[in-house]
């Protein structure tokens, strides 16, 4: 009888995690919400990355069957003075081609086939970074995390903040951690181009505010 009842429990177990597995609400929302981005701000393709590109091309979010990555100039920190030879070797921020890079692997064996859109891509890509997809509840804005505070962030809904419907008028925005930047000489209110500001945020079920560098784009 012991036996029955716990084979029972374990079949009960199997099917409530299949099912959350194929019903995962918050990822094929993410995916849908990006796929609403594109069609206001189509991603443009170069060899086998498909780019989102901030309308000042200071930022770009780069998209691929492996990797992607969040690539920003350098040019505007350097000139609030960042010393890029002072940043931290081991840090998610890389100094790359006069760039500030930031990368999350999105590869499997099963995503190795590059697909036919930007909106495909980042779909399949969702399987393989679900762990760093992120709700951002005071901005209604779904994000990946780039690690050590570094996001990219797209809004859930393109005319409504949802969480005080308010106009939306933040439809992506490039978020960077500014702190190992500022032990490396940056004055983070110095850099064109980027607003340096608190932003509210949910830590350990807690509402707090931390400091980011804010690129939000505009797309209507």
């Amino acid at each position: 009888m012991k036996k029955t009842s716990l084979l029972l429990i374990l079949l009960v177990c199997a099917a409530l995690f299949t099912s959350c597995s194929t019903l995962d609400v918050v990822k094929e929302d993410a995916g849908r919400a990006f796929s609403e981005i594109l069609q206001v701000s189509p991603a443009q393709k170069k060899d086998d990355w498909w780019l989102i590109t901030a309308p000042d091309a200071a930022a770009c979010l780069a998209i691929s069957n492996d990797t992607i990555w969040m690539v920003v100039d350098a040019s505007p920190f350097i000139a609030a003075g960042l010393d890029v030879s002072a940043l931290d070797y081991f840090s998610e921020t890389i100094f790359y081609a006069e760039t500030l890079t930031f990368s999350l692997p999105a590869w499997d064996a099963e995503n190795k086939n590059v697909k036919d859109s930007a909106s495909a891509q980042f779909i399949a890509d969702l399987d393989f970074m679900r762990g760093s997809l992120n709700f951002h509840t005071q901005m209604d804005h779904y994000g990946i995390k780039f690690g050590d505070g570094n996001m990219f962030e797209w809004a859930k809904d393109l005319k409504t903040n949802g969480y005080n419907n308010a106009t939306q008028d933040k439809d992506i925005v490039f978020a960077l951690n500014p702190e190992p930047l500022i032990e490396a000489g940056l004055n983070p209110q110095q850099v064109a181009g980027w607003n340096y500001a608190q932003v509210e945020v949910d830590e350990n079920g807690e509402t707090v505010q931390v400091w980011k560098l804010l690129k939000p784009v505009d797309l209507a």
